[in-house]
């Protein structure tokens, strides 16, 4: 993956988990934990250094060792998130099965993930903060772009083909239907009869997406 152009400070790399001492772990992934909290629970508008220092029973300076800005806890929060998605992604993209059976497995991820209410709620509290913010922007559309480019990759490995454009065009669907019904259906919202059977008309629409072709603007 290319480097973020949204990094932290050289603050908050040197108190990075790999500089810190066994207590100074600890203490981190207990800000985190608080943070993840105080973010599912109050969204983005309670969702401060003065918040999670207080909640964590620590002075504002001690969590600015750590985590100098906001944007920085955030991200502890939200990244394990979205690496673990793109390590699941790499996973598929890597696995002996054959290429077409590889987008399949994809796909099913993707629907394992809507399903997942924290994750779903910590992913559209980032958004609402790349609304506003813009190095949040920044980081929101170099994750989005490391996703569409390696589920191009996998779709043109099933489809050789297919151009890289065209393969770059089906991924920005495919991400686009899933993130919309992650909205519709994640984060535990109430459920609605007519969802029942949805995963396999979901499937169904994606093998169509994927094998028909894309006409090309005149």
């Amino acid at each position: 993956m290319r480097k973020k152009r949204g990094t932290v400070s050289p603050a908050a790399s040197e108190a990075g988990q790999g500089g810190l001492r066994a207590q100074g772990l600890r203490t981190r992934n207990a800000i985190v934990e608080v943070a993840k909290a105080v973010l599912l629970e109050g969204g983005s508008l309670e969702f401060s250094l003065r918040e999670v220092a207080a909640r964590a029973g620590i002075s504002i300076s001690n969590l600015q060792y750590y985590f100098p800005t906001r944007l920085a806890v955030l991200r502890a929060v939200v990244e394990p998130v979205i690496e673990t998605y793109l390590s699941e992604l790499r996973s598929a993209v890597n696995n002996n099965l054959p290429p077409q059976e590889r987008v399949i497995a994809l796909a099913e991820q993707s629907l394992r993930e809507i399903k997942n209410p924290e994750s779903s709620a910590l992913w559209w509290h980032f958004v609402s903060f790349a609304v506003i913010d813009e190095e949040c922007s920044r980081l929101l559309d170099d994750w989005y772009e490391t996703l569409t480019r390696e589920v191009a990759q996998l779709i043109r490995a099933a489809y050789p083909a297919y151009s890289a454009a065209d393969c770059l065009h089906r991924a920005t669907i495919l991400i686009a239907i899933t993130d919309g019904l992650n909205y519709q259906l994640g984060a535990g919202r109430r459920k609605r009869s007519y969802t029942r059977g949805l995963d396999a008309k979901l499937m169904a629409a994606l093998d169509c997406l994927l094998k028909a072709p894309l006409t090309a603007n005149p």
